[in-house]
Formats: structure tokens, C-alpha cells, sequence
């Protein structure tokens, strides 16, 4: 099972984001769906597939939080 992992985009340079993963810092692919910097998404495999509302980002960010302290 595959899982696409939420992060906020903290700049944009063409089709190239550097994406905010709860401290990690990843570039990803852009050039899917039109996204700007402050933007919650979806990430999988280098590749942004969604842009999520604000309370959606912030929802899914919290939760892997806490999966994370599991």
C-alpha cells in the first residue's frame, strides 16, 4: 500500500515546489495541479496530486503527528 504523505509548499519555481513536511524540506513535482506558496497538499513519489483546503491540510498534518508518536 502506497500513501500520499500531507505537506505545506513553501515556494514555487516553474513546475518545481519545495514542499514543508513537519520540519523536511522535499522538492516535488508541480506540474499536476496549480499550487502556490501556503498551499496544504498531497505528495506521492515526488509528484503533488492534490491541494487540500486548509483544514483538511491541517487535519491530516495532525494525525500523522500522532501516528508518528505511536
Amino acid at each position: 500500500m502506497c500513501v500520499a504523505m500531507p505537506g505545506r509548499v513553501i515556494s514555487v519555481e516553474g513546475t518545481r515546489a519545495t514542499v514543508d513536511f513537519s520540519g523536511n524540506r522535499v522538492e516535488a513535482q508541480a506540474g499536476l495541479v496549480k499550487v502556490k506558496p501556503g498551499d496544504y497538499v498531497l505528495v506521492h513519489a515526488g509528484c503533488i496530486l492534490q491541494v487540500l483546503s486548509p483544514e483538511e491540510g491541517q487535519s491530516l498534518a495532525d494525525l500523522f503527528e500522532e501516528l508518528d508518536e505511536l
